[in-house]
């Protein structure tokens, strides 16, 4: 096996550079040795890996629910959106913390997410899984994906035939966790399933992992589809139905443990020729201190995920008379100009930020400026809530942001949050474009990722 081979590897390196410290040990004694450290590590690796389930492809996960769902709706905080509308005032860079740019010296162009580790945190982006230090410089990439990718300007061309996504790192036992999807595209399908990819095995090898160093693997039922709802928990997975506010949490073996329908809103699916397949919403998902906290479609509730039966409402947004987009309307093509979308939501210890729109949000609608951005923000220690100004000398349409102030001249909104960190990703080339004296004097390849932070 390839972390067995590596381990000698490192072990043999290990004794030759240490070999003048143990001038007396002779050949069989240093092989001993090897051997017995070698076990010791194997040892480690399967206790590491001891949760990991053992599955068989044929396995079928047992028919049933086994708990019923509980929804706990006491203490939730209810914020008022049209208040946060009228209560306009700015907010600079300077008053969220302290900006910095990164070059993280890795040619991911499209960004991606960023996930907390011991050694730093680990990208995931279209193009595989990469291991940054604690200053967002890149360490090494872990897992390449089978992705065909081209760069015209600033437009992208890719085709995806492989892809490891809602990549999940489980500190307790030490691994990262993803949902492998391989596509045929000629046959227009595709295949799902679990991976396991051990910490060590990762951190170890010479060369990023492709699909057949995956050795531990479970299958999954059906297929995952663009905006389909799905995450890895600690204690399994939870999974959407798509065009619908409802979902089930999971096992690692896939047994069903609970069912929600938080909402009872009906489902959305497209019907028909007059039927529309526009997201219009997404849901928002997100670890926040240890727990899955998810704001599903066109739901105006924030919960946290208790258990796999027991969610928990934390946030209400209060829209008043303020009309509220719903999924039929949507994909059933109504107009939905005078409607509110949320379209996201972020959290820290300190803030909530949350973007909506009114109206339809596309391309075409920001060019025909028929549709309204904003960007709302919750002060949790003075319970403020009020919105960002635009800027009025803004040419293209776009949600308000933070104006640039210190010595950075940046602005800045982010994208994500990784604890307390406040992110957001762009390329080099956007980065020369939008702040031209930010990388002034630098030799910067285009396709190099930039991550601004705040602290």
């Amino acid at each position: 096996m390839l972390h067995k081979k590596l381990i000698y590897i490192v072990l043999i390196v290990s004794f030759i550079a240490c070999s003048s410290k143990n001038p007396g040990m002779n050949k069989d004694e240093i092989v001993r040795t090897l051997d017995e450290q070698a076990m010791q590590h194997e040892t480690a690796v399967k206790a590491a890996s001891a949760a990991m389930p053992e599955v068989t492809e044929d396995y079928t996960p047992p028919a049933g629910i086994k708990y019923r769902a509980k929804i706990e709706t006491v203490g939730v905080k209810t914020l008022n959106v049209q208040a946060a509308l009228k209560n306009v005032r700015s907010m600079k860079v300077s008053e969220l913390g302290t900006l910095r740019i990164h070059r993280t010296g890795a040619l991911v162009p499209m960004g991606g997410s960023l996930i907390s580790v011991d050694e730093g945190y680990l990208l995931n982006s279209y193009q595989g899984i990469y291991l940054l230090d604690k200053d967002f410089k890149l360490i090494k990439q872990l897992f390449k994906n089978d992705v065909e990718f081209q760069r015209n300007g600033k437009r992208f061309f890719f085709q995806l035939n492989a892809l490891l996504q809602s990549v999940y790192y489980n500190a307790t036992h030490k691994r990262v966790q993803g949902a492998y999807t391989a596509y045929k595209h000629e046959r227009n399908s595709s295949r799902t399933f679990l991976a396991f990819l051990p910490w060590d095995v990762l951190t170890a090898a010479t060369e990023p992992l492709i699909e057949k160093d995956i050795t531990n693997s479970v299958p999954l039922q059906g297929n995952l589809g663009h905006r389909v709802l799905f995450k890895f928990t600690t204690e399994g997975f939870m999974r959407g139905i798509p065009y619908s506010s409802r979902f089930y949490t999971n096992g690692l073996k896939g047994d069903t443990l609970c069912y929600f329908d938080p909402t009872h809103l009906p489902d959305y699916a497209p019907s028909g020729r007059s039927g529309s397949v526009r997201s219009g919403e997404p849901w928002n998902i997100y670890d926040y201190q240890g727990k899955t906290r998810i704001r599903l479609a066109y739901d105006n509730t924030l919960y946290q995920l208790e258990n796999a039966s027991t969610l928990k409402a934390i946030y209400r947004l209060d829209f008043g008379s303020l009309q509220r987009a719903v999924g039929q309307k949507v994909i059933g093509g109504s107009n939905v100009d005078d409607f509110y979308f949320v379209d996201q939501w972020l959290e820290t210890d300190r803030y909530l930020f949350i973007r909506l729109t009114k109206g339809y949000d596309s391309p075409n609608a920001r060019k025909a400026k028929s549709v309204s951005l904003y960007s709302l923000i919750y002060d949790k220690i003075s319970g403020n809530f009020f919105s960002l100004p635009h800027e009025a000398d803004k040419v293209e349409l776009d949600f308000p942001c933070f104006p640039a102030d210190g010595e950075q001249n940046v602005s800045f909104y982010p994208k994500g949050a990784v604890g307390n960190i406040l992110f957001t990703c762009l390329d080099a080339m956007n980065m020369k474009d939008k702040y031209p004296d930010a990388l002034k004097g630098q030799d910067v390849p285009d396709d190099e990722l930039i991550v601004l932070t705040i602290e």
